[in-house]
């Protein structure tokens, strides 16, 4: 058993390395560099996890997201990753970051990976359907989905997500409800916004012609 001195001690580590970790994360918004060599540093330290994390996130800030990929991946197989919940999160992380390099097939497996950590997680389903939906599964996208939407209805990422998905297929009336619902659930989503105006752009081009058909 941990005597309260040593417990304590433990814990006040603990709090000095999230504190530390979330400073980090904040300067990469104020100055990638040199949150990335600060990290760098912290790392060779023994920062751990959270080190390395903030490591990952600076290099993709930098315009490198496939080494940060590759990077936050690592630390979601590590020994020190932490609970399944939280290496799932390193995963949606790797999975997006795959995405920004242009690597659906690695935001895939990443993605699955991680669901096999936690079935549930929301961003991992959101993450594999946009990497399905860049590799052209359309099916397999709106089904991951439509699976994530039945215990999160009102989400407006996964909301978004699928109606940007109908659009590419041009199925406009569900890619409008799908994005009036998600500016329901935010109306402050600057990409939710941008999306509707295309959409409505979308339907506006489409309406003459459906109308010539009509006739």
């Amino acid at each position: 058993m941990l005597s309260a001195s040593f417990a304590h001690h433990v814990y006040a580590d603990d709090v000095d390395f999230d504190a530390k970790h979330e400073s980090c994360l904040e300067q990469i918004s104020e100055d990638a560099d040199t949150a990335y060599e600060d990290a760098l540093i912290w790392q060779s330290e023994g920062g751990g996890r959270r080190a390395r994390h903030c490591v990952a996130t600076a290099l993709s800030a930098l315009g490198h997201p496939g080494e940060a990929a590759f990077r936050m991946e690592k630390i979601a197989t590590s020994p020190d990753g932490g609970t399944p919940e939280m290496r799932a999160g390193f995963y949606a992380e790797a999975a997006n970051f795959w995405l920004a390099a242009g690597e659906a097939n690695k935001a895939h497996d990443a993605a699955s990976a991680g669901l096999e950590k936690a079935r549930s997680h929301l961003d991992l389903r959101i993450v594999r359907a946009r990497a399905y939906g860049a590799l052209g599964h359309w099916d397999f996208a709106i089904t991951e989905l439509t699976s994530a939407l039945a215990f999160h209805p009102e989400n407006s990422v996964a909301l978004r997500v699928r109606a940007e998905i109908h659009l590419q297929q041009n199925e406009l009336g569900l890619a409008k409800a799908d994005i009036e619902s998600s500016v329901v659930a935010d109306a402050t989503d600057i990409e939710t916004l941008l999306l509707r105006g295309k959409i409505n752009e979308a339907i506006r081009v489409d309406a003459p012609l459906a109308i010539e058909i009509q006739k």
